[in-house]
């Protein structure tokens, strides 16, 4: 079973901009509830795409900086980047079919 790659500044220009498999990124936060309901189905997202794709995490409030620039003003917010630029951006809990459809659409 693939893991949730956990996304920092440090590491986002690595992981996600070099990346040439599409990139799925959940903002969170720890104080958030919903994020709290969509970790299983992010979790569920790596296994399923474990080899295409990179399924990852940001916590939004340690990661300030990142947040800002990307533009991130709620949480949760799944951002998927292909090749560097983002792709698709959806706010606030989704299916696993929805966001499969926004993996599948970037392979």
């Amino acid at each position: 079973m693939s893991d949730v790659l956990e996304i920092t500044e440090s590491n986002f220009e690595d992981a996600v901009v070099k990346e040439t498999r599409p990139v799925l990124v959940d903002f969170w936060t720890p104080t958030c509830g919903p994020c709290r309901l969509l970790a299983p189905v992010v979790a569920a997202l790596a296994a399923a795409n474990e080899g295409k794709a990179v399924v990852a995490k940001c916590d939004a409030s340690a990661n300030v900086n990142l947040a800002v620039q990307l533009n991130i003003s709620v949480v949760p917010s799944i951002l998927v980047f292909k090749n560097g630029q983002t792709v698709a951006r959806l706010s606030g809990v989704q299916k696993q079919a929805k966001l499969q459809e926004l993996i599948d659409a970037n392979l």
